[in-house]
């Protein structure tokens, strides 16, 4: 992915790092968030929004790891987005879920020297189950997970809704999932930057 092999552990972020992760951190929460806004029509395509997000992610995320050239980085654009979307109304344990998965991404990009556009596709897969975090309060915690105020502002027949949907078997299958719609949204990203982006400058 880099012209450079730089292979070193080092957390020290330079100007230009920083701005990366705030420029790709904000592009990728503009469209997680995008999306996500359409699971207020019914939990069914909550859902289905979900999916299309991590798919969409993968285009700024990818973007993002060809200006990564050293560790840290991506452990830093994690808890930059995750921290913003805990402010939002992610429980605690989403944001702790979101550092291991960028903690496991990093390790798959240092890996590749920071230059494998194939193990970048697989990070991205990686950092996606992120997404098992929101939800996970359901396994411990269905009951007060369904009466809080976030779930409740949603008005009575979403939360039914929402209930009868969300059965342990769905949540795991979701769970799953994760990994397989980040795939597609590194392979995604990897085909744009392919076909656009190298040829705009832009990695």
């Amino acid at each position: 992915m880099t012209t450079t092999a730089e292979r070193r552990i080092d957390l020290r972020m330079s100007p230009k790092d920083l701005i990366s992760v705030g420029v790709f951190g904000a592009l990728y929460l503009v469209i997680v968030f995008g999306i996500n806004m359409l699971g207020f029509i019914n939990p069914a395509v909550m859902l289905i929004a979900l999916a299309a997000s991590i798919v969409a992610g993968g285009i700024p995320f990818i973007l993002f790891l060809t200006r990564v050239r050293h560790a840290g980085m991506v452990t830093v654009f994690a808890i930059v987005t995750a921290g913003i979307l805990m402010l939002s109304g992610h429980p605690p344990i989403s944001f702790a879920i979101s550092v291991v998965c960028a903690l496991l991404a990093e390790a798959i990009i240092w890996a590749g020297n920071y230059r494998s556009r194939r193990l970048s596709v697989l990070a991205y897969a990686v950092y996606s189950a992120w997404y098992v975090g929101p939800m996970m309060p359901i396994f411990y915690a269905r009951d007060d997970y369904f009466a809080g105020p976030s779930m409740q502002m949603m008005g009575p027949e979403y939360v039914s809704q929402m209930q009868a949907l969300l059965s342990p078997g769905v949540l795991v299958l979701f769970d799953l999932s994760t990994v397989v719609f980040g795939l597609l949204g590194g392979l995604l990203g990897l085909r744009l930057m392919r076909k656009h982006f190298e040829k705009a400058g832009l990695a």
